[in-house]
């Protein structure tokens, strides 16, 4: 196995509790509302439930199933690729709020890739993955704070 080469957004500050913006990560139902990197996803809030999700790298929405491997709420969430033993790439996916005050939070989101073939898929699609990754960071920012104020 080879090293992990990580994809991350950039880390934004949100103007809204982290409960809230977890809330917003975890209301799959309502993604079409806001994220348009992933405008569709279904999954249960429980590890090992299938995530099955579209997403937008540029091309059109791909259909992709991964399976929650890790809640930490209101904290953090991963869902990872199937990741058998073999499998040329593997991949992680997480989204991580830190509360910073009661009335704001950072998030970030990232994928952990690690295979043989990873750092090819990164080297043809990293930038692609970051985009979005960055859509969807900048997408909830707007969603949670757009809640917030409502509030």
């Amino acid at each position: 196995m080879s090293n992990i080469i990580q994809v991350s957004s950039e880390t934004l500050t949100i103007a809204a509790p982290a409960e809230l913006v977890w809330q917003v990560i975890i209301d799959f139902q309502h993604y079409p509302q806001w994220n348009e990197f992933c405008p569709s996803i279904e999954a249960a809030l429980e590890v090992g439930s299938p995530v099955k999700m579209q997403v937008n790298l540029g091309n059109g929405l791909q259909e992709q199933v991964e399976y929650i491997t890790f809640i930490d709420a209101p904290a953090k969430i991963t869902w990872s690729m199937e990741n058998k033993d073999g499998d040329p790439i593997h991949a992680d996916r997480s989204q991580v709020i830190t509360a910073v005050s009661d009335t704001q939070c950072t998030y970030v989101t990232y994928d952990d890739f690690s295979g043989d073939f990873a750092a090819t898929m990164v080297d043809q699609m990293g930038e692609q993955v970051r985009a979005g990754f960055n859509l969807c960071a900048r997408n909830l920012k707007a969603r949670a704070e757009a809640i917030y104020k409502a509030s």
